[in-house]
C-alpha cells in the first residue's frame, strides 16, 4: 500500500453547510470508525452549542470532508480568557491521502489565528489506539500535552 501523500490537485475551501449541501456533507464518512462522529451528529450538536463553528471542506466543487472548533468568543457571554479548539474534523475515506486534510486543516490554523490574534493555543484531543489521526496531527504541528479529556489524547499546537 502507498502511504504517500499526493498534494490536493484541486483546491480546498471551506464552505458554509446549508440547506442544499447538507446531505452530501451527511453522506461523508470517515474511515477508520470510531475516532470522529458522524458529521449528522456533529450539525445537530452544532445546532445546540453556540461555541460551534462549522464548515464543509471541499475539493474544487466536491464535498470531501467536514471540521467544527468549539470557539468562546460565540458564546452570548464569552469568557475573559478565549478558548478555541479542534472539536470534529474529518476526510472522507475515498478523498484520503490526497492532501485535502493537511490543506484543510491549513485553512483552520489560518482562520483561528486570523480571528484571535491574541490566542496563544488551539487544542484537540483524539481517541488512541490503532489508526489513531495522532500522527497526522502530529505532522501539522500538534503535540501531545500529557492530559487525557474523557479517554481521548490532549494535543495543542502553539500559535
Amino acid at each position: 500500500m502507498n502511504t504517500s501523500v499526493a498534494p490536493a490537485s484541486l483546491p480546498v475551501t471551506l464552505r458554509e453547510i446549508t440547506a442544499d449541501t447538507v446531505r452530501a456533507i451527511c453522506l461523508l464518512k470517515a474511515e477508520p470508525e470510531g475516532f470522529v462522529a458522524p458529521n449528522a451528529v456533529s450539525i445537530a450538536q452544532a445546532y445546540f452549542h453556540r461555541e460551534a463553528w462549522f464548515r464543509a471542506v471541499y475539493a474544487g466543487d466536491e464535498p470531501v470532508g467536514f471540521v467544527m472548533l468549539s470557539d468562546s468568543s460565540l458564546l452570548p457571554e464569552p469568557p475573559a480568557q478565549l478558548e478555541v479548539a479542534l472539536w470534529r474534523f474529518m476526510i472522507d475515506a475515498r478523498h484520503k491521502r490526497r492532501g485535502h486534510g493537511r490543506a484543510a486543516l491549513a485553512l483552520v490554523i489560518e482562520h483561528v489565528r486570523r480571528t484571535h490574534p491574541a490566542l496563544r493555543r488551539l487544542a484537540l484531543s483524539c481517541v488512541p489506539g490503532p489508526g489513531t489521526p495522532r500522527p497526522f496531527y502530529e505532522s501539522m504541528g500538534f503535540v501531545a500535552t500529557g492530559e487525557v479529556d474523557d479517554g481521548e489524547e490532549v494535543m495543542e499546537l502553539s500559535l
